[in-house]
């Protein structure tokens, strides 16, 4: 350790402040603080604090220190204009939990939260205490994402919509039925229109046969690329027959919203307690809860019979997000489990799961299988969509564009990417979101079907719309955030460019063009002098059966390659085309275009996916209410 001037308390507010209008005041705190401080003591947590500041001086240059506070956060200034602000301020960020400190002889990294605010047109002591504010929220998501003053800090609302004359008509239950009313008004109402007005300008030829060319190139395209995508799932890319070294530590992290998983969330921590993995299993219970429960108590009687279960109660939380992040400051493995508080893994999972990430995989997914298949139909069906999602378009997709996806639940990481890149609470789909900042960094994620675990799905169809609805939006968000960077990165191949454009570009754009046949037909049956239609053309009737093999061809593959207590039952997988024809697939588009209004409207506020453990998979519980994803989020099919 240095010497003991280094140990001496930071000088406090120094308000000697630039003049430039684009300066900002910065506050950053240690998210290991408090426990850091209770370990080592005050004078000792001083050190640290000047080996941090030295860092952020370095990583922000022309920044000035203005000393500490009370709290142990440091004030800073920093003469940035506002473009790429975020991005440098994150970089510093990336810089302080890169580098080990040193401290009475022990190294620590630690975890920052940064706040900013403007110093222009405020007084310094108003411009600390709303970087402080915003330094306060970053803290609460521990995501390494800096925060911005804004008066929602100050006074935060409810999430409303952007469009104020339509604040009233869409209150209520009533919103997201005139959503889809508004949907299909946009997607087959103002076509047909379209086709009216064409008519009148002796232009509905060229209108009628562009949209019908667009219509069958899409499907038949989508159709096509499943197809493709199947075939390669028959020979998956299997796990390195070797490991690159001896198997270490591991942590596998329960992430739980206990009012609503509570009659799971026991049976989950006795299944993971059950894993046998010789070099050491750690297993976190990263939970909230609004109020006490009495299932908190068994979690303790367990983590007191058995060292390796910690359990950790996440005070603030609202996200599974700020969950995940903040258990690990616990992680002490090497590699870490991320799950849901559902699943059960497969014995021989971490062990499987290393042979990916010690041959140079940052991720690899697992297969996901819905185990209450019994309880009700909706759950049949979604266990057949989940062995199409997981045992053919993951692989399958991973074969063809050289990439795979993190679903949010049974995804291995090495632990110090996942320390880097953290979950965001601020996005739905956190772990598309965090799908995409690894691909951005040139690490590959690998996708293994033999890598099981077993989850429940939801037993009713109000509670798979609304689950499937924020996967939608999510997906939405993804792809405005990411995919015109992903598209000039020099770190992604042309291969997984190719791919991206596919998963984050047409999947937006399909739901509305596959709508596009119904205006079609419906103008040329309610004018039949102007358009004749002849049912036996071969274009006609190749491109409509080729569109409607999609499905079957997926479902015997996914029956080929699924789990074995799915495919034990041959029914559903008989019954899946047949929904998926009459229901399910517009089901699905539907709802990708409600989300779509949504995102536009400014909608954030949702509610979380209800569970019930098998013994109660008859008994639907009541939703509660969430404001990000709490469960699994594969690719849309």
């Amino acid at each position: 350790m240095a010497g003991t001037a280094v140990l001496q308390p930071l000088p406090t507010k120094r308000w000697s402040l630039p003049t430039e209008a684009s300066s900002r005041m910065v506050s950053v705190s240690l998210v290991e603080w408090q426990g850091l401080r209770a370990r080592l003591g005050t004078h000792a947590l001083n050190h640290l604090l000047h080996q941090v500041e030295r860092t952020l001086l370095g990583a922000m240059p022309g920044s000035r220190s203005l000393g500490s506070d009370r709290s142990g956060s440091l004030l800073l200034t920093f003469p940035s204009s506002s473009r790429h602000l975020e991005q440098r301020l994150g970089r510093a960020l990336a810089q302080v939990l890169a580098t080990p400190y040193l401290v009475c002889g022990e190294t620590f990294r630690v975890t920052p939260a940064l706040g900013h605010a403007r110093l222009r047109g405020v007084t310094p002591e108003q411009a600390e205490s709303r970087a402080t504010l915003a330094m306060k929220a970053a803290e609460s998501r521990r995501d390494l994402v800096p925060v911005g003053w804004s008066t929602k800090l100050a006074a935060p609302a409810p999430s409303a919509l952007r469009l104020p004359a339509l604040a009233y008509a869409m209150a209520g239950r009533l919103r997201t039925p005139l959503q889809v009313l508004a949907t299909f008004a946009l997607g087959v109402g103002l076509p047909y229109l379209g086709y009216v007005v064409s008519e009148r300008l002796a232009l509905l030829h060229v209108a009628m046969t562009t949209a019908y060319i667009i219509v069958v190139v899409g499907m038949t395209g989508t159709v096509a690329a499943l197809i493709i995508e199947g075939l390669l799932a028959l020979d998956p890319q299997r796990p390195p027959a070797q490991a690159g070294g001896p198997s270490p530590k591991a942590t596998a992290i329960i992430a739980a919203y206990l009012p609503n998983e509570s009659a799971t969330i026991v049976a989950t921590v006795e299944a993971f307690l059950a894993l046998d993995y010789p070099a050491g299993l750690q297993i976190i219970v990263a939970y909230n809860t609004p109020s006490p429960l009495p299932v908190e108590q068994s979690l303790a009687e367990l983590a007191a019979l058995d060292p390796r279960l910690l359990v950790l109660p996440v005070a603030g939380s609202t996200s599974k997000a700020q969950n995940v992040n903040t258990a690990l400051a616990e992680v002490t493995g090497r590699i870490v489990g991320l799950f849901d508080a559902d699943h059960h893994p497969d014995p021989g999972c971490f062990e499987r799961a290393w042979l990916w990430l010690s041959n140079g995989y940052g991720v690899v997914q697992g297969h996901c299988v819905v185990r209450n298949g019994d309880a009700s139909w909706v759950t049949r069906m979604v266990a057949v969509e989940f062995e199409s999602i997981y045992a053919v378009s993951h692989p399958g997709r991973s074969e063809l564009h050289g990439n795979g996806i993190f679903g949010g639940s049974n995804g291995y990481w090495q632990s110090d990417l996942l320390r880097t890149v953290r979950l965001r609470g601020s996005m739905l789909t956190e772990d598309i979101d965090a799908s995409m900042r690894v691909t951005l960094r040139g690490m590959k994620i690998a996708s293994d079907p033999g890598l099981l675990s077993r989850e429940l799905a939801p037993t009713r169809l109000r509670s798979l719309a609304g689950q499937r609805l924020r996967w939608a939006q999510g997906w939405t968000q993804v792809s405005l955030e990411y995919l015109g960077t992903a598209l000039r990165s020099r770190r992604v191949t042309r291969r997984q460019k190719a791919g991206l454009l596919f998963m984050l570009g047409w999947r937006e754009l399909y739901p509305w063009v596959s709508l596009q046949i119904v205006p079609l037909l419906a103008y040329a049956l309610t004018h039949p002098r102007e358009v004749a239609i002849s049912w036996t053309i071969p274009i006609f009737v190749l491109s409509s059966l080729f569109a409607l093999s999609g499905s079957p061809i997926q479902t015997i593959l996914a029956y080929r390659l699924a789990a074995p207590n799915v495919r034990r039952h041959r029914n559903w997988f008989l019954a899946y085309p047949l929904w998926s024809l009459l229901f399910y697939e517009e089901f699905k588009n539907t709802i990708t275009r409600v989300a779509h209004l949504k995102q536009v409207m400014g909608e954030r506020r949702w509610l979380v996916t209800a569970r019930s453990e098998e013994p109660l998979a008859n008994k639907d519980t009541d939703e509660g209410v969430g404001v990000a994803p709490a469960e699994t989020c594969p690719a849309p099919t």
